[in-house]
């Protein structure tokens, strides 16, 4: 589960704890500082990536070794690259390169040369524009799916990194990632090189360089003797420091391009294609098959089908944690209101008003016994409905594409 579903979590059941437990005006206060907090977090996470809100993401290497790693975005340009190219086969840098995939096939044989230079090429999305991260479900699969293919097209192998455009991450990136067997990589030390002199650039560098550093910089935005000489002087200082350089494999110890058993599939199940083009998909018309052709070819849906999800999930024994979670969830309703009503009527019965105290008590009491238990049930309740809303889908897309499964 990641930081963000936690938050959610969180503020979900501290919110309906307030709010059943306070009275207006306090109860709004309280809501509205539980908003602001959460929002405020949600921003921070989409725009800090170490904070590994959304997706966990490696920001830096080995801390106990002196060596860093140069990594450069938005590439590759024609007229700088080269000479960059020529700085680090000077200096023996072996570099990760998150070139726009949409320029990789623009530029194949600079990407070749990259490659075959022995530095890393990741991904960093097709058309790296400023909505990608607003992108969901199928036009967030295709941007990083087109890119994997514009790599792979051009060396043979398909990237195992992932860099997100401006560093920007949302909730639908993690599934979309995993799906294309990508690894998040990051930075800690991130100098805004494209909008800063070359010497600033270097003060903020060397002010912010560490054992294990992962340095993001551009091969972009400068002129191309600029950007060589600022690299080279750079270089030269970092050395001058007792810094090494290694790549980024030797630093996060994740390997950089798939195997071929870890490769994912992006391309429409058989059978969704098969009904797609079958007279009887035609026959449909045009919006019957619009439709069908959308929800078959979600990533949700069609990780269903390729798994043939089943409710395997929901007939095993359900976990001491889940079984504990679910009591204590009941519990609070017994401790709750007929607690209230017992120590009303017992205050009643007894002329003792300080009764009534307790009966607020175990009221309040009652919600975080409450909050408690749907945190410890919480996660097993996301994957018994996960496997329900699956087998649910996978079940009516393929009584509508006329295919018999087991």
């Amino acid at each position: 589960m990641s930081l963000f579903h936690t938050a959610t979590i969180f503020l979900v059941l501290t919110a309906l704890g307030a709010g059943l437990s306070l009275a207006s005006p306090v109860r709004w206060f309280v809501l509205g500082i539980l908003l602001t907090a959460y929002l405020i977090f949600l921003i921070l996470g989409v725009s800090v990536l170490k904070l590994n809100f959304f997706v966990s993401a490696a920001c830096r290497g080995d801390p106990t070794a002196r060596r860093v790693a140069l990594t450069f975005d938005d590439g590759p340009d024609p007229a700088a690259t080269p000479g960059l190219l020529e700085v680090l086969r000077r200096h023996q840098i072996k570099a990760a390169f998150f070139p726009i995939g949409i320029k990789s096939k623009d530029y194949p044989e600079l990407i070749k040369q990259i490659d075959q230079e022995s530095h890393i090429l990741g991904n960093h999305s097709f058309r790296h524009v400023w909505w990608t991260n607003f992108l969901i479900g199928g036009a967030l699969d295709r941007e990083i799916g087109m890119a994997q293919e514009a790599t792979k097209a051009v060396i043979g192998k398909v990237p195992a990194y992932f860099r997100p455009p401006m560093g920007l991450t949302n909730p639908h990136l993690k599934r979309a990632l995993r799906k294309h067997g990508l690894s998040v990589v990051g930075w800690d030390v991130r100098p805004f090189d494209t909008a800063a002199s070359a010497e600033k650039v270097m003060e903020r560098v060397l002010k912010k360089i560490r054992n294990g550093s992962i340095v993001a910089l551009h091969d972009t935005g400068r002129a191309p003797a600029e950007l060589a000489r600022f690299i080279d002087e750079l270089v030269t200082k970092i050395e001058g420091r007792g810094y090494t350089f290694g790549d980024l494999e030797e630093l996060t110890g994740v390997r950089a391009y798939q195997t071929a058993e870890g490769m994912k599939m992006t391309e429409l199940t058989p059978s969704i294609l098969s009904w797609d083009q079958s007279e009887e998909g035609r026959q449909r018309g045009g919006l019957w098959r619009f439709l069908v052709r959308k929800i078959a070819s979600t990533a949700y849906v069609r990780r269903a089908i390729e798994k043939q999800a089943t409710l395997d999930a929901c007939m095993t024994s359900p976990s001491p944690r889940f079984l504990l979670g679910v009591g204590m969830v009941l519990f609070s309703f017994v401790i709750g209101w007929p607690m209230v009503a017992l120590f009303g009527i017992l205050s009643a019965y007894s002329h003792a008003p300080a009764l009534l105290l307790l009966g607020s008590a175990c009221y309040g009491f009652s919600h975080l016994v409450w909050m408690f238990g749907m945190y410890l049930a919480g996660r097993n309740c996301i994957k018994y409905a996960d496997a329900v809303v699956s087998w649910i889908l996978r079940k009516a897309v393929e009584s509508v594409l006329f295919t018999k499964r087991d």
